[in-house]
């Protein structure tokens, strides 16, 4: 198993199935005939392992469901090379980021200055890259990849995206009318799926949970949730369950800080409305 974030998740996972079931590395050696090395190496990403070999030890562990058949896709998926990872150079953390929304369960993602990535137009986020100052031979590579990300909302099992966005989000007319116009519309349409939910914070809330910074919370079907802070050129990655908690209890507050989805299609929708008038 080549050590990439897919071979770590796999371990970790692994890991965490053989402990809710109460049984010791040597229990679960035993119980396939491995050595107890084998299986710690296995849990630890040192060692390659087939789909059959994490079949035998999803039999013994009683891992069954979707559970199951995600760990086996997983397995199998590992020997072959992500759409991430077919001729391109990206920088780790953004590989890692793109893996982590692959596994998630829910992401939370609280934005306050720009329409959350998952939910962005092409032109919307080109106009962002643009003023980051993405140069312009890299532009549109980078711009399709944030498309492509969007891809786990809507296949067969979606993840939940719960979004949580600023009201001077909305106010910030990036690209100008059409644009946002545009984007607001689309971002309407996504909040219609039942895997998505975006809930505005409103001017008027005054002071909220979400004003030290943007972050995304990812949540995964066994392991425990991480927190992905964005810097300018980079990123960092929180998984301690001290400070995640501290997240948590901020994304707690938010829930009766925002307004409820209802009334943010209408405040989404006024905004919508003001950007197509200034368009024409």
């Amino acid at each position: 198993m080549a050590d990439t974030p897919r071979a770590r998740a796999l371990a970790k996972e692994l890991r965490a199935a053989r402990k809710a079931a109460g049984l010791t590395l040597h229990q679960l050696g035993d119980a396939l005939g491995w050595s107890e090395a084998k299986i710690s190496r296995i849990e630890t990403a040192q060692r390659g392992v087939k789909a059959a070999a994490v079949e035998a030890m999803l039999d013994v562990l009683q891992v069954h469901g979707e559970d199951r058949e995600r760990l086996l896709k997983l397995a199998r998926d590992i020997r072959e090379p992500a759409w991430w990872e077919l001729g391109r150079d990206l920088p780790h953390q953004l590989t890692a980021l793109i893996d982590a929304e692959q596994r998630a369960l829910r992401i939370t993602n609280v934005s306050l200055n720009t329409i959350p990535g998952l939910l962005q137009t092409r032109a919307y986020t080109r106009q962002i890259m643009e003023a980051g100052g993405v140069p312009d031979e890299a532009l549109e590579e980078n711009v399709g990849i944030r498309q492509m990300r969007q891809g786990i909302l809507s296949r067969r099992h979606p993840v939940e995206l719960r979004s949580f966005v600023d009201e001077t989000a909305l106010l910030r007319p990036v690209g100008g009318p059409q644009v946002m116009a545009e984007q607001l519309r689309h971002v309407l349409s996504a909040s219609e799926a039942p895997n998505v939910t975006v809930r505005v914070l409103p001017l008027d809330v005054g002071a909220h949970a979400g004003l030290s910074g943007t972050f995304v919370l990812m949540e995964f079907p066994r392991s425990k949730p991480i927190v992905f802070l964005e810097g300018r050129s980079s990123g960092a990655f929180i998984d301690g369950p001290e400070d995640v908690q501290l997240f948590l209890e901020a994304i707690e507050n938010l829930e009766s800080q925002a307004s409820d989805p209802t009334a943010s299609k209408e405040i989404l929708t006024r905004y919508q409305k003001q950007y197509e008038s200034e368009a024409t």
